[in-house]
C-alpha cells in the first residue's frame, strides 16, 4: 500500500513538472511570435509612418535653394553679321566670361568671334565684340594654362577611364603619378559639372539599383572599431536599363543614409511627373528611401466616435511601383529566386516591364553593369592591387568613368541599323550599324563624343540649350 502511494506521488510530481515545462515553452513561443510580428511590422517598408522619413540630401538641397537667388534677365538681342567675310569658325557654344558684359553667360548670341592662334599655338583666341574682351577657348577647362600637350592629357585620362590605374598610366605616358592624380581630380570635377548640365528631365520607365562591396587601400584609423574592417565600403549605383544610362552613384557604408542619397540623386534627374518602376535586391532601406521621395500625406478616417482625430500618415504615391528580387543562397550559390512587390501591384509592374525591357522582374541589367564598372574602375576589381586609398580617389575614378561610359562609349545593344550601308575607309565591309552611347539613347546628345570634346566643353553659368561641339 505504501509503495503504491509513493509511486503515485512520484508520477504526479513528474507530471506536474512536465506540465509546467510545456506551459513555459508555449508561453515563450507565443512571446517570440509576438516579437517577430512586431519587428516585421516595424521594419516593413509598407507601413505608413506618421512622419516623413528624413533625407539629409533633401534638407541640404532645400536650404541651398532658399539661400540661392538667381535673377536672369531677358537674353540680349542676337547679333547678326552684315559686313565682312562670312565666319567659318563656329563659336556658338562659347560665351563671354566678363561678368560686367551684358552678354555674359549667354551662348549663341553672335557676340563671339575667333581671333586667330596667339604665338602659333594650338588653341584659338576668342573675342567678345560687345565688351572687346579677349580670352582663350580653353578658359574654364582643364587645358587652360597647362604646359603639357593636350593629346597627352586627354589620352592619359582616356587610359584611366578604360581601366588603367594611376601608376600604370604614369608609366605608359612617362609622367609622374602625382601629375596624373592631379589631372584626374580636375577632370572629375569638370565631368561632374558636365553630367549635371547635360543629363536632366529624363523620362524613364524603369530604374534598377544595386550596391557593390569594395575595399580601400588605407585603413581608417579615425573610425574606432569600424576602422578594423580595413576600409570596407559600398558603391551604390542606379541605371536605366532601357538606355543603359548610368544615373548616379554613391560611395559609403551600407546604411539608410546612403540609400536615401542615391535615390535623391536619381530623383533630381527625372522629369517632374515621371515615376518609373524601381527594382532592387532585398535590402529593406530602398523601400524607405522610395517612400521618402515618392510619398504624400493621407488623412486617416476616424475609427471611433471618441478620442483625438487620427494623425495623417505618409503613404506612397499610387503611381509608385517597386519590386525586389530575393535570392536564396546555399554555400554562396543561388538556389532559388523569388519576387516581392513592396509598392504597387504585380500586374501593373509586369505590364510596365513588358512595355520596357526585361519582361519580368529582374536585376540582370544592373548586375551586368556592375561587371562593366569593375572593368573600368581598377579600384573595384576583384583580387587586384590597385585599390583606392580613400573615398575621394574612388569617387574621382567613378565620376570620370560615369561621363566616359554615358557620352563616349558606344553600347552594342543600343546600335541602330542604317537606312543605307555606308562605305568605310579602305577595302573593308560596308558600315550597316549606327553606334550609339547611353546618352544618345536617352536623348541628351546627338553624336558619340570624344573625351577631348567633354573636357573642352565650357559650362554656361545657367541652364541653356547648348550642345557639345562635334
Amino acid at each position: 500500500m505504501f509503495d503504491h502511494l509513493l509511486l503515485t506521488i512520484v508520477i504526479g510530481i513528474v507530471f506536474i513538472g512536465q506540465l509546467k515545462a510545456f506551459w513555459s515553452y508555449l508561453g515563450n513561443s507565443r512571446c517570440r511570435q509576438r516579437q517577430k510580428s512586431k519587428a516585421a511590422k516595424k521594419q516593413s517598408p509598407t507601413t505608413a509612418p506618421t512622419k516623413r522619413p528624413p533625407c539629409p540630401a533633401c534638407a541640404t538641397a532645400q536650404e541651398a535653394q532658399e539661400n540661392e537667388v538667381v535673377t536672369l534677365d531677358e537674353p540680349p538681342p542676337k547679333i547678326e553679321q552684315i559686313r565682312g567675310r562670312p565666319r567659318s569658325v563656329d563659336t556658338s557654344s562659347h560665351f563671354c566670361p566678363d561678368k560686367k558684359c551684358p552678354y555674359y553667360g549667354w551662348v549663341g548670341r553672335g557676340n563671339i568671334r575667333a581671333n586667330g592662334h596667339p604665338n602659333g599655338g594650338r588653341w584659338r583666341q576668342l573675342q567678345c565684340i560687345v565688351c572687346n574682351q579677349h580670352f582663350m577657348e580653353t578658359t574654364h577647362t582643364i587645358f587652360y594654362g597647362k604646359k603639357a600637350a593636350a593629346e597627352t592629357i586627354w589620352q592619359a585620362l582616356s587610359a584611366l577611364a578604360e581601366g588603367l590605374d594611376i601608376r600604370a598610366t604614369a608609366r605608359v605616358f612617362d609622367l609622374k603619378p602625382n601629375t596624373v592624380e592631379k589631372w584626374l581630380g580636375q577632370a572629375a570635377e569638370h565631368m561632374e559639372a558636365v553630367s549635371t548640365y547635360l543629363i536632366h528631365d529624363l523620362e524613364l520607365t524603369q530604374v534598377q539599383v544595386d550596391e557593390l562591396w569594395t575595399l580601400l587601400g588605407r585603413r581608417d584609423n579615425d573610425e574606432g572599431e569600424e576602422g578594423k574592417q580595413r576600409g570596407k565600403r559600398w558603391v551604390w549605383v542606379g541605371i536605366d536599363p532601357v538606355s543603359k544610362l548610368m544615373l548616379a552613384y554613391v560611395v559609403g557604408d551600407r546604411s539608410l543614409e546612403y540609400t536615401q542619397l542615391l535615390i535623391h540623386l536619381i530623383v533630381i534627374l527625372l522629369a517632374p511627373e515621371c515615376i518609373p518602376v524601381f527594382i532592387s535586391d532585398g535590402w529593406s532601406a530602398y523601400g524607405t528611401a522610395l517612400l521618402t521621395h515618392f510619398g504624400h500625406w493621407v488623412q486617416m478616417t476616424r475609427q471611433h466616435k471618441r478620442g483625438a482625430s487620427p494623425k495623417p500618415r505618409w503613404h506612397p504615391l499610387p503611381q509608385l511601383q517597386y519590386a525586389q528580387v530575393i535570392k536564396e543562397r546555399v554555400k554562396g550559390r543561388v538556389v532559388s529566386v523569388s519576387h516581392r512587390v513592396i509598392y504597387g501591384n504585380l500586374e501593373a509592374i509586369t505590364t510596365a516591364l513588358t512595355d520596357s525591357v526585361g519582361q519580368v522582374i529582374n536585376t540582370a541589367f544592373i548586375e551586368r553593369f556592375n561587371l562593366s564598372l569593375r572593368q573600368h574602375v581598377p579600384a573595384l576589381g576583384r583580387k587586384v592591387m590597385s585599390l583606392a586609398k580613400g573615398e575621394l580617389g574612388l569617387s574621382r575614378q567613378l565620376t570620370l568613368v560615369q561621363a566616359y561610359y554615358n557620352f563616349c562609349l558606344p553600347h552594342i545593344a543600343l546600335r541602330l541599323p542604317l537606312p543605307q550601308p555606308v562605305p568605310t575607309k579602305g577595302n573593308g565591309s560596308l558600315k550597316v550599324w549606327q553606334s550609339r552611347t547611353p546618352a544618345m539613347a536617352a536623348g541628351t546628345i546627338d553624336h558619340v563624343c570624344r573625351l577631348e570634346e567633354l573636357l573642352l566643353f565650357r559650362l554656361p553659368p545657367w541652364q541653356q540649350p547648348v550642345a557639345v561641339a562635334a
